[in-house]
Order: C-alpha cells, then structure tokens, then sequence
C-alpha cells in the first residue's frame, strides 16, 4: 500500500529499453495499470519469440487492480495484454481503435476482458484517479495521453507522440487541453524519449504519401510495400496512391488483413471495395495494375517480405523491375535482418526503395525540438523521461534542465524503480522486482537465464554427447564409450579423433573399476572430466558435454 497515502509510480518496463511499456499508478491501495507492452528478442536470445514484462508486481495484487489503460495499439503498448489478462481480471480503457486491435489478439488466444471505451479528449474516474485524456499525433489512429490527478498532485503522461503539423487524418496533438492542465499545475511530467537524439523536428506523416505518389507514378511493374500492420497511416497512404494511379491493392500477411478490417470498420481506413482484392487472385491481374501490402519491414523471418525476397512466398514472387518500398526505419538490432531481405530484393532484381534512399518513412516519435517544446508547455515541477535506453533518458534529461526544469526535480528512472508523489513533491521510494519474461512457443516463463546459457553454450561450441554401459555390481565396462557429435565436429570427418577421446573416457571408467567405485554420479563425473580435458587440449574448444551413463 502507498507510504503516507502518496501516489505511487512503479516502472515495470520501458525504461532502458525500446518497448516493453508498463507502469503503475498506485493511490489508496489502489492499482492503475497504463499500457502493457512487450518487445522482440535480441541476437542473445536464442529460440525466444516475444518479450514480455515481469508484471508479478501486479499479479500478487490483483484484487486491488481497478483497471489497464492503453494509450495505443502498438505492440509495444498493447503486446503483452493477452498474458497479463489470463492473471489479472480487470476492465480495458483505450479509444476505439485500440480497444478494436486488442480485441483482436486476446480473441485469437480465446480471452475474455471488458473493454471500456473512452472519448480523447474526455475525462473519467478509474478507481480514485482522476483521468484526462487527450488526442496525440503518432504513427497509429486514435493515440491519447493522460493526465492522472490525485489529492497528491497531478501526473502527466505523454505517451508516443509528435508534434506533427499536418497529420494525414487531421488529429493533431492536442496542445490546447495540455496547455489547460499546464496551467493548473503538473508535478511530474513522464515524456517519450524515443527520438531524443534526433535533432529539430519529426516530418509529417504527409511526406509520406507524397514519396508514394512519386514512386507509384514511375512503377513499371507491381509494387510491394512493407509497413507494421498496426501504422494504419501509412497503409491509408498506400491505399491513397494506388487508388490514384489504378492499381488493385492486395494484402499479404494475417495482421495486416485484421488490422485493416478493423480499421475500415471504425472509419479510419477508406477505400473502395474495388480497390482491395484477395492475395490468391494476384496472379490473375497485370503485375503494372498490382499493389502488394505486407508485414516484414523489420525482417521477421517467417513475416511475408521475408518469404516473397527468399522466393519462398505461396503467392508472390519478386520479378526483375518490380518496386518494393520498406516503409519502416529498422528497430535497433532489427538492422542486420532488414540488410538481409533488402539484398534478396535487389537479387532479385527489383527497385527498393527505404528510409535512407527516399522520404517512405516518418518517425511517430517527436524530436528533440518538439520534446523542448513539451517540457516549456508543460512546464512541470518534475521530470521523468520514460521510453527508451539509458542514452536517450539521460539526453532527454539533459534537454528538460536545458529548458528550465531544475537539476534536482529531474529523476532517471529503470525498470523495477519506484517513485511516490506526495503533496506536489517527488521522491523515490523502494524499489519493486521488476524484469522480463521470455516467451517462447506456448511456453510462458519457462526459459530463463540458465536455458539461454545453456542454448548459446550450444550454438556457441555444440554437443558432445558420451555414452557408456558398466556393470552395476563391479564397474566394469561393458559397453562404449560412444559418442555422438552435433555442432562440435562432423562425425565421419574427425574420426580418429573421436576415437581418440573415447580411448580417454575407457581409461577413466577403468579407472574407476580398478578402484570398486560404481557409483554413477561419479562414473558420470570421470566421463565429463576426462573428455572435456582432451577436447580442450585438442581443440580448444569447450562443447556442452552430455554423459550418459547405463547400469547393466
């Protein structure tokens, strides 16, 4: 329960690292939850399929959670909800979209949640705080952020924004009600750090659709566009261009067929039905009369531009002149697997078109200029930079004493940090465990670190794997040893050495006999230990040995 009635705030993820977004208000004993997100794993993570928060914090309290607010439906805001509501029975805010895009995915998992929808701007009342949410311009429809007001003072949470000046649907960020709670006082401002290294301002989303409309106008052949399935944006752009010049537009890839069907349902999305056709059907058009729309601008493996640049597509293949445009700049760690795909484009013979060769991408994340201009809007008695690694929190404090917040009201925070409000002030309190959980296929936090040891052990130097048979009663060695290599040596190609380190693993047994030990830990011990003396002698090499030791 908070200390002396303070309002609490609980960083359980997004703080040295870009995605994983979730925090905690806590008041009276009371829970809110905003934004439950999730990342993707780096190169360490070998076999893991998504990352998701350590949301225990939560889960140990449940009874006491009065709800999840979602500022929007990136995956990195929304990802992880599908776990965390299969602990925790709660009611979902969010504006329509979003609610629609989660709906989605916990309907996919079979997950039943109550959604509540919100209007931005609008205020509420969520358990005993009092909630302002206003419009912000980012890279997905129907983004807001939010002001949470106790009796211990005001928060205000920018969530992903920009300060886009021409947005393509007309939504700005609304600086007007900002500048309204500016004015009654904000004692801790929480801001996006994504884009502080970036300098000036963001572009619009509206140069976006002019770099389409230039490339659609040239395109001799069929077009493939790769975006996120979730940045309806730039998928309305698309669908814009292509309208425009003729060209039927296909969808490629499950989310981005569901997101699209969810946003032409709620309005965000407008084209003809005549526009759209089935991806089965592309073959019955004329590759000048096609637009392709997939996932994969990050280089997934099995996402759709992976399989269409390795040939491996059920429907599409790349043929010389055709045009693709990755309309995505690569994820941090993402850079080698975009490389990848992008040179199995021009392998293939096709025009490619990315963020560093043409204006086919607009960050949603406002710049360091825009990120002043919230800080003197705002113009807080406390600051926090959220979203991001250590790097971009540290700038983007540097940049909020720049513009005038005092030195000692600014606090970096990391995942598992606690800070608590309390009459306007604001102080750190007890940190709370705070972490990751790995997913990996249906299994939920059943890898951890030993697993990812032990699986880049494997990756790094193989198995070797010893098998012996002894006699339970004297020792004597019955069978073996044989051994079995898997990504350490080629088998038929390093015979005589194989041979060699078995001759060492005999000895050791025999050893043993000549001293009555039967024991099989220690038999399995002698095994370990006289292999992996030989292979590091021989090879230098130190593969996961595996002894398998059978009693006869």
């Amino acid at each position: 329960m908070s200390p002396s009635g303070s309002t609490r705030v609980v960083f359980l993820g997004g703080l040295g690292e870009i995605g994983r977004n979730m925090m905690v208000f806590e008041k009276a004993g009371k829970l809110l939850i905003v934004d439950v997100g999730l990342s993707f794993p780096n190169d360490e993570m070998l076999g893991v399929d998504l990352v998701l928060p350590d949301f225990s914090y939560v889960v140990d309290r449940a009874p006491d959670c009065v709800g999840v607010v979602l500022t929007h439906g990136h995956e990195d805001h929304v990802g992880a909800l599908t776990w965390f509501l299969r602990e925790v029975e709660v009611p979902v805010y969010g504006t329509p979209l979003t609610l629609g895009l989660a709906r989605r995915r916990l309907d996919e998992h079979g997950v039943k949640a109550e959604m509540v929808a919100v209007e931005a701007p609008g205020r509420g009342r969520i358990g005993p705080f009092d909630c302002t949410f206003f419009p912000v311009s980012h890279s997905i429809p129907d983004a807001i952020g939010i002001s949470l007001k106790t009796e211990d003072g005001r928060i205000l949470y920018t969530s992903d924004f920009k300060l886009d000046e021409a947005p393509i649907d007309g939504r700005h960020t609304d600086v007007g009600l900002i500048r309204e709670l500016a004015e009654e006082g904000v004692d801790l401002l929480l801001s996006d750090s994504t884009n502080v290294e970036t300098p000036g301002r963001t572009p619009s989303e509206s140069i976006v659709g002019d770099a389409f409309r230039e490339i659609f106008g040239a395109a001799r052949r069929r077009i493939i566009v790769a975006c996120f399935a979730s940045n309806l944006h730039r998928v309305q752009q698309v669908l814009a261009a292509a309208e425009e010049v003729g060209r039927k537009v296909a969808l490629a890839g499950r989310s981005m067929i569901a997101n699209v069907e969810v946003g032409r349902e709620l309005g965000h999305i407008k084209v003809s039905d005549r526009t759209l056709i089935d991806l089965e059907t592309v073959d019955d058009h004329r590759p000048e009369n096609l637009v392709i729309v997939c996932t994969g601008s990050q280089g997934e493996p099995l996402s759709a531009l992976s399989l269409i640049a390795a040939g491996e597509h059920k429907w599409v293949r790349v043929q010389p002149d055709d045009t693709v445009i990755l309309s995505a700049s690569p994820i941090p760690g993402n850079e080698s697997a975009v490389h990848r795909v992008v040179n199995g484009l021009y392998r293939a013979g096709a025009a490619v078109f990315h963020s560093e060769t043409a204006k086919v991408h607009a960050s949603g994340h406002a710049a360091s200029v825009e990120l002043q201009e919230m800080l003197r809007l705002v113009h807080p008695r406390n600051f926090t930079p959220v979203h991001g690694e250590f790097r971009q929190l540290a700038l983007h404090a540097r940049l909020a004493e720049g513009s005038g917040v005092a030195r000692d009201r600014i606090r970096i925070v990391e995942d598992g940090d606690v800070l608590e409000l309390d009459d306007g002030k604001v102080t750190r309190g007890e940190s709370v465990r705070a972490g990751t959980i790995l997913v990996d296929g249906l299994g939920v936090g059943d890898v951890g670190p030993v697993v990812l040891r032990d699986r880049r052990h494997l990756a790094g130097d193989g198995i070797l794997v010893c098998v012996v048979a002894i006699d339970s009663h004297n020792g004597e060695l019955i069978s073996g040893p044989d051994l079995i290599s898997r990504g350490f040596v080629h088998m038929d190609e390093s015979r005589d050495f194989l041979d060699e380190a078995a001759d060492r693993v005999a000895d050791a047994v025999e050893t043993l006999e000549k001293d009555q030990i039967t024991d099989w830990a220690a038999v399995k011990k002698a095994c370990r230990k006289a292999l992996g003396e030989f292979v590091w002698q021989e090879t230098r090499r130190r593969p996961m040995i595996l002894p398998i030791v059978m009693d006869v």
